[in-house]
Parts: structure tokens; C-alpha cells; sequence
């Protein structure tokens, strides 16, 4: 046998060309390995298979060297087991050869079994082989094919169950061949309940069944995508309004074969496009009534755009223009203080505002106005100024009335003065008047009355007619000296000057009644002083005011009854006064001090005149007195902050109420 001859042929020749054709045809090549040696024969063909132009026979161990590394073990492994004693089992085995002379990878394939002698031992190892290198490819490549769509499978199905958008499939029967878990949540339902349901099956309405069908048809037909917006119930959420689209799903011949859709909740989009619009509209609306224009500063680009209003202001035929365009219509003093607010923009500390006031001429008919800018900086990522945004008001007239508000407060203020100066010359010259009541007219009427009491004395020598005409003199004359003092009290408390501090009103009471002394001895009068707080005051007006009260009601007695008079006091709040007389301080809470008396009283249609000067409601021959007294209690209270009122009846008494700050006052 020759190297070139196949191992173990028949001698019948005809039978071995037709197994030599078959062979040949298949391209089959045929192996064999002696289990004793270990050394393997082949054909020219298995020979091609491990890339050799020669050796037909070689050792087991050489052959290896041409397998591929990582297939070796394997086909070691599997040689061993099919050539174990006893063993009569296929061998089928499809590996990597990298050829010995051209360093060419093949994949191959052997098959084969063992012969067993009569004892069981095997005594030949043998079989064909054939090249798969072809399919082996065809196979990695289906593999490779089948790995990227599984991938792109699970990147999908990632996608999908993670997206809150709705993603889905029709057949173009319109049922549902595929939903992720975004649209099943939608619908309420599982997989198993919905797949291979119509529109109308899963829920839908007619109407929106029937619309989606139409559309299904219309990107059948047109192959292309369609969208639309929708409102459809939510299963937990409620009803919810939908953007969606359809595209077509083509096959290889380009033909549809099934409708895919994708559908995201657009509720909140459409709900704060809808406030943006009415916030638009109602900002449109304000810069109408508001009478304000727009603008906007391209820094970079040296660029500036302006609302109609604030283009006609300037006399500008365009809305857009360059930034020196605008400049030239600021009046010179505004122009390099504006050009230099743009420049400067950048350094604006963090939420401070554009704000800037500045003239401006229009180009075409000259008209000026003055306009007040305020605006935002808008800066890029490395946070340098890009723009300035804003809007602008004319304050032309504003600026006008202020300017003659400016002129009517200075007018005012000077007149102020000029009655201010007045009023210091009426002040000095009741000061003066003061000077001359006490000094100059009290001279005279105290000669009067020395004079007066010197006729008296020697009153045997006039007759009674006379002893009267003299002493209706010396009334008169001491008259006018009490209403001579008790102007000078008057105009004393009217002067603004009031010097204060905290009078204990009980200290203001004792000294009252020390000073009324005889005339309450004189009616028997019986007083009652409750204890008293301390306010803030003039501790000489305070002994004027209760010693007016007092006295009032002492002289103003009834003879039928013995005189009672109660001094009390109780804390009031401030609405409790707002019928009583004007305050010139407010305070939460005050301090309310009655003076009440049984005496003759009085009708109250005279409230409105008895706190008046020179005010009297009774005779001067039944009750002396001048008419000041009230005014002057009048007066005390309204310098210490607080009111006075009465309440009183005839032949029954009054009440004197007056009211001091307690506490709480603004």
C-alpha cells in the first residue's frame, strides 16, 4: 500500500471506484487511528482538511499540534473514551484545525467508531470527514444575529417597562399584540387579560375605538406615522389627556405587518401650557393698562430689540437694531452712563435688578421722554453677561407731577414758616398780654379796690344808696380780677411747651381739697376719693383741672340736700370712647377718673357749649364765676392725650368723666 492508498480497501475494484467517486463528490476524506501505535492515516482530502501538501500518515500527537488550542482537550478527551476497551460507541466531533503549511482555520468534521475483536478489544479507529467552515460561519453569524436581537429584545423590554410612556402593537386586525406595563397600569389589567383584545374588548369607547382604527387604516395604507391627542380614563389616576403616535411596522418586502404605538401623558404639559398662556395674556394685559414697553440687550452681539411702544418712543422704524443706534437716541448727559450700565451688567450683584432713568429723544420728531428701565442679566455657563431683559415705562408726566408736587410742598413749607413765624409773634405777644394783664390791669383794679374799702370804712358818712353804688364797685372790680387770672390760666395752658413727668393723681387730689378747704366746709359737702394711678402729665395743669371739677360741684349744689360728691376710677378700652370728645393720642386702654355730684345738673342739649369759653348756663348773682373753668379743663386733658365728656340730669347731678393714656398708645 502506498502513501496515497486508503487504509483497508477491498479488492474488488469496481466496489472501490464507486466508493472513490462517492468520496471524491462529497468531498469526504477518510481517517483512521491504530489504537496500538497511535499513528493516524488519511486521505489526500483529510489531509487538505490540516492544511498539509504531504504526510499521509503522521503520530497522533503531531496531528494535534494542528488543532486548534482551545478544541485540543476536548478532542483528547473524546478520542480517549472511544477508544476504551470495550467501548463500541460513534465518535462525532466538530473542531478548529489551523493549517501546518498555510496557516488556514477550518472547521471540520469527524465521524467514526470503533472496531471490537471477538475478545472486545478495539483494534481499529476509523471514519470520514468533511469540511463545515461554511455552515460553521453561516452558524455564527445566525448566532451573532440571534445574540443582537436577544439584546436589543432585552434593551427594549428594559426601555419599555421602564419608561412611564405607553408602548404597544397592533395587528392589523387592531388588536393588541404587545403592551408594556405603563399601559396595562393605564388600563387596570394584566398581560394575560389584554393581549389579543380589540380596542373595544379592552375598554375603550366606541367612538375612540373607531377612531383608532381609522387611523391603524390610514397608516396601513400610507405607510407613515400618524399622531393625535386624546383624553382617556386612567385607572387610578382619572381621566388624563394622551399624545400619541402610530408608525408602521414593515417587513422585508417593505409591506406592513403590524401598526406600533407609543402614547405619553401630556396632562401637566397641557395644564401648564394653558397657565402659561393665561400668565402671558394676563402679563399682556398689564403691560397694556400699564402703558410698558419691552426690550432686550444682546451684549455680545451689540444688538437691541424693542416692543412696538418703546420703538415708537425712539422714532424707529425697525424693532431690532444695533446697540449705538439705540444709544444715539439717549440725550448726551443719560448716553455714557447708560453705555456703561450695559458694559457693566455682568458685575450686578446676584438677584439685584437692572434699574436705570434716563431721557430719551425721538429720532424722527425730536419729542423727549423720560423713561424708567428695570430688567434681569442673564448669564451663560462660564457666567459672563449675555443679555439684559426687561421692560420700560414712560414716567414723563409722573416725573412732571412730582416736580409740581415738589414746588406746591416747597410753596407750602414756606407758607408754613411764614404762619409759624406768625404764630411766635401771637405767642409773644400773649406773652405780652399776659405781662400787661397781670401787672398794667390788675394795678388799677386793685386801686379800685383799696379805694373801694376805704369809702367803706368810713361808711357814716354815706348814705345807704352810696354804701351800695361802692360796694357793686368793689364786685365789680374783683370780678374782673378773677377773670383777669383766669385768662391768664386759659392762655398759660394753650402755649405748646408742657413739661411732664409722673404725677401720682392721689398727691394732684390732696392738694385739690386743701385748697377748696373752706368752701366744702362752708356746704358740708361729704367726698369720697377712690385711690388713683399715676399718669404722665403737668402736675400743676392736673391741680387745675380737678380743682375746676371739684369746685364745680361743690358751687353748683342743691340747698334742699346735703352735697355728696365721688371721685372714681376704672380702666376703659379705646371703642368705649368713641363717642366722647376728640383725642390727640390713641391708646388700647385708658384711665377713666369720674367726678359725680348730686347737685342742680344741668340739660344735656348744652354739651356742645359748656366746655366753651365765657359759656354760662346759670346767673351770675345765683352762681359766680366767669364761664373758663370747663375750657380750661377742656384744655389740660386734650395737652395730657385724653378727652372729657359729662352726662347729667336737672336736680339730680352730673358726672364728669376724664379719660388719661394708660397703656398700648401709638
Amino acid at each position: 500500500m502506498n502513501s496515497g492508498t486508503p487504509l483497508s480497501w477491498h479488492n474488488n475494484l469496481p466496489e472501490k471506484l464507486d466508493i472513490d467517486f462517492a468520496l471524491q463528490v462529497s468531498r469526504l476524506g477518510v481517517w483512521e487511528l491504530d489504537p496500538k501505535t497511535y499513528n493516524v492515516r488519511w486521505d489526500d482530502r483529510c489531509r487538505e482538511l490540516f492544511g498539509m501538501t504531504k504526510d499521509n500518515s503522521l503520530s497522533y500527537e503531531k496531528a494535534l499540534q494542528y488543532i486548534h488550542p482551545e478544541d485540543v482537550d476536548r478532542i483528547r478527551q473524546a478520542v480517549s473514551l472511544a477508544i476504551e476497551p470495550g467501548s463500541d460507541r460513534l465518535y462525532d466531533e466538530t473542531y478548529r484545525t489551523i493549517g501546518a503549511d498555510d496557516g488556514k482555520l477550518r472547521w471540520v468534521r469527524f465521524y467514526g467508531r470503533t472496531y471490537l475483536s471477538a475478545e472486545g478489544d478495539v483494534y481499529r479507529f476509523a471514519g470520514v470527514a468533511h469540511e463545515v467552515t461554511e455552515q460553521k460561519t453561516a452558524e455564527q453569524r445566525e448566532d451573532a444575529v440571534r445574540d443582537r436581537a436577544e439584546r436589543q429584545k432585552r434593551i427594549l423590554e428594559t426601555i419599555s417597562a421602564s419608561t412611564p410612556d405607553l408602548m404597544y402593537v397592533f395587528d392589523l386586525n387592531y388588536r393588541f399584540t404587545y403592551a408594556n406595563q405603563a399601559l396595562l397600569s393605564m388600563w387596570g389589567t394584566s398581560w394575560e387579560d389584554s393581549i389579543g383584545k380589540s380596542l373595544l374588548e379592552i375598554g375603550y369607547e366606541p367612538w375612540h375605538a373607531q377612531m383608532h382604527e381609522r387611523e391603524i387604516d390610514q397608516v396601513i395604507a400610507t405607510k407613515k406615522s400618524i399622531r393625535g391627542e386624546v383624553s382617556f380614563p386612567h385607572a387610578t389616576l382619572g381621566r388624563r389627556i394622551y399624545d400619541y403616535v402610530f408608525s408602521p411596522v414593515l417587513n422585508e418586502e417593505g409591506e406592513v405587518e403590524a401598526v406600533a404605538g407609543t402614547t405619553r401623558d401630556v396632562t401637566d404639559l397641557i395644564t401648564a401650557r394653558k397657565s402659561l398662556e393665561e400668565n402671558e395674556a394676563a402679563l399682556s394685559t398689564a403691560i397694556e393698562v400699564a402703558e410698558l414697553g419691552t426690550w432686550k440687550i444682546d451684549i455680545l452681539n451689540q444688538v437691541a430689540v424693542f416692543s412696538q411702544r418703546v420703538a415708537d418712543w425712539l422714532g424707529l422704524d425697525t424693532a431690532t437694531v444695533h446697540l449705538d443706534t439705540f444709544l444715539a437716541c439717549i440725550q448726551e448727559g443719560d448716553r455714557e452712563r447708560i453705555r456703561a450700565s450695559f458694559s457693566g451688567a455682568e458685575k450686578l450683584p446676584a438677584g439685584k435688578h437692572y434699574d436705570e432713568t434716563y431721557t430719551v429723544i425721538n429720532a424722527k420728531d425730536g419729542h423727549r421722554r423720560i423713561v424708567h428701565a428695570m430688567g434681569r442679566v442673564y448669564f451663560d455657563s462660564d457666567g459672563q453677561a449675555v443679555k439684559l431683559e426687561g421692560s420700560a415705562q414712560d414716567i414723563t408726566a409722573e416725573r412732571a407731577l412730582t416736580l409740581l408736587l415738589e414746588q406746591q410742598v416747597q410753596q407750602r413749607t414756606y407758607e408754613l414758616e411764614r404762619a409759624n413765624e406768625s404764630l411766635l409773634r401771637s405767642n409773644d405777644n400773649l406773652q405780652n398780654f399776659a405781662y400787661v394783664a397781670s401787672h398794667d390791669l390788675q394795678e388799677p383794679l386793685r386801686k379800685i379796690q383799696q379805694f373801694g374799702n376805704l369809702l367803706t370804712a368810713r361808711q357814716t358818712t354815706f348814705s345807704e344808696t352810696e354804701l351800695t353804688y361802692i360796694e357793686r364797685m368793689r364786685s365789680a372790680a374783683s370780678r374782673m380780677s378773677t377773670l383777669i387770672n383766669d385768662l391768664l390760666t386759659f392762655a398759660s395752658i394753650s402755649t405748646p411747651e408742657l413739661v411732664t413727668e409722673t404725677v401720682d393723681l392721689n398727691a394732684v387730689m390732696e392738694t385739690v381739697l386743701n385748697t377748696l378747704e373752706m368752701s366744702i366746709a362752708e356746704s358740708k359737702a361729704r367726698i369720697e376719693v377712690a385711690y388713683l394711678p399715676q399718669v404722665t402729665g403737668n402736675a400743676s395743669q392736673l391741680v387745675q383741672l380737678f380743682q375746676n371739677l371739684v369746685g364745680n360741684a361743690v358751687k353748683f349744689r342743691r340747698a334742699s340736700v346735703d352735697c355728696e360728691i365721688r371721685i372714681t376710677v376704672q380702666t376703659v378700652e379705646s371703642p368705649q370712647l368713641t363717642a366722647f370728645n376728640t383725642r390727640t393720642q390713641d391708646c388700647a386702654f385708658y384711665h377713666q377718673i369720674d367726678v359725680t355730684d348730686n347737685g342742680i345738673g344741668f340739660d344735656e342739649i348744652y354739651l356742645g357749649r359748656i366746655f366753651q369759653v365765657f359759656q354760662r348756663l346759670h346767673g351770675k348773682s345765683e352762681f359766680p364765676g366767669t364761664g373758663i373753668g370747663l375750657a380750661i379743663c377742656q384744655r389740660v386733658v386734650a395737652n395730657h392725650g385724653g378727652a372729657i365728656s359729662a352726662r347729667s340730669r336737672l336736680d339730680e347731678g352730673s358726672t364728669f368723666s376724664v379719660f388719661f393714656p394708660a397703656w398700648g398708645c401709638s
